[in-house]
């Protein structure tokens, strides 16, 4: 039998021989540090989650994957809006890889990363403008975008609508003129001597 990963060990599950978090650990070096990372992922994403999220691609890219959860999840929690991705674009990607560590080494991902201390304010970090110009950006080009699927989308409704509509006038119709065909039967009936 074979002893489980220091990923299941630690989400307290049994490890198969096809374990989809033994391969991602790889590259981490310590014992202690897998565990680390595997269990503030499992907090992050679910335990679940976690694991339908690295078997969804295939085995040769699982580690990459892994890894990318894991500074996606250290930028969320510095940049909540952004992520990663956003700390990269402003310059501030030395703030991920710091939070990884911090994960890595069992540390909490320490207060003063993501906000100023009390009575500071906060200094604009280089790069943020750029972004929220583009931000900026991509909200003035939206209405279009929104008006033209808005106005797709009324003529789908309106389209469903009609022909809805138009089975129901037709089903009146038979069953009104079923019900005078009716009528007129028993009145033609009920008029003869």
């Amino acid at each position: 039998m074979r002893m489980s990963c220091n990923g299941c060990r630690v989400l307290r599950k049994g490890c198969s021989d096809d374990c989809a978090i033994r391969p991602c650990l790889q590259w981490i070096r310590s014992p202690d540090a897998q565990g680390n990372a595997t269990v503030f992922l499992a907090k992050f994403y679910g335990r679940a989650g976690l694991i339908n999220l690295i078997s969804a691609g295939p085995e040769n890219v699982r580690p990459a994957i892994f890894r990318s959860l894991l500074y996606e999840a250290c930028g969320r929690m510095l940049n909540p809006v952004y992520g990663s991705v956003g700390l990269l674009w402003s310059g501030n990607w030395q703030l991920c890889q710091a939070a990884v560590e911090n994960v890595l080494r069992g540390v909490p991902i320490a207060q003063d990363m993501r906000h100023p201390p009390r009575g500071q304010a906060r200094r604009p970090q280089p790069g943020s403008q750029q972004l929220a110009r583009a931000v900026q950006a991509t909200r003035r080009r939206r209405p279009e975008v929104c008006k033209a699927r808005h106005c797709c989308h009324r003529a789908r409704l309106l389209e469903t609508f009609v022909r809805h509509v138009g089975r129901r006038s037709a089903r009146a119709a038979a069953e009104l003129g079923t019900s005078r065909q009716a009528s007129n039967k028993s009145g033609a009936l009920s008029s003869e001597p």
